[in-house]
């Protein structure tokens, strides 16, 4: 690993298992099912997952909304998801910029909620790498091939400054 690089241990995985999404909106699912298929070694479609987390999900007496149908996939809807399958996960806000550097490397991915108020717009991506030149390392479902798409430093903390710093974050149990 170069100097003032930090990889995830699951960049390799990620990028291998990493599903194009195409035109729709599908980011939430897709990179969904790109951790699931990295982290447990399966083949889950991403327009299937995606289908499943259109309809509300119960937890006990508890209704889930993983995502406004055929929209955006909400935090809480994701780490329901991977933990339905088994990971462990939590979604919050306010992280600290610190965090993600110190867990990076650590086997848990994490997966930065980026947005744009003024353009109306949200994305979500498994980060996989920093690196002090390129910025913040991502397997994004945006792009079909299976290279690491880099957002600078500043790009990276302006948009994820817009959705208040929101993570969400999945391990193997």
């Amino acid at each position: 690993m170069p100097p003032g690089r930090i990889d995830s241990p699951y960049r390799q995985q990620l990028l291998d298992a990493l599903q194009y999404q195409g035109p729709a909106f599908d980011c939430g699912p897709y990179t969904a099912a790109t951790v699931l298929n990295a982290l447990l070694g399966i083949r889950l479609e991403a327009a299937q997952l995606s289908e499943e987390m259109n309809a509300v999900h119960w937890r006990g007496p508890l209704p889930i909304v993983r995502r406004i149908p055929n929209g955006a996939t909400l935090p809480w809807g994701m780490a329901d998801v991977f933990r339905s399958y088994g990971l462990k996960s939590s979604s919050g806000m306010f992280t600290a910029r610190a965090h993600l550097l110190q867990r990076l490397p650590t086997p848990v991915v994490m997966i930065p909620i980026i947005a744009s108020w003024r353009e109306r717009w949200a994305h979500v991506m498994a980060l996989v790498a920093w690196d002090a030149l390129l910025g913040w390392g991502f397997a994004n479902t945006q792009y079909n091939h299976h290279e690491v798409y880099w957002l600078g430093e500043e790009q990276f903390r302006r948009t994820w400054r817009a959705s208040l710093h929101m993570l969400v974050q999945a391990r193997l149990g």
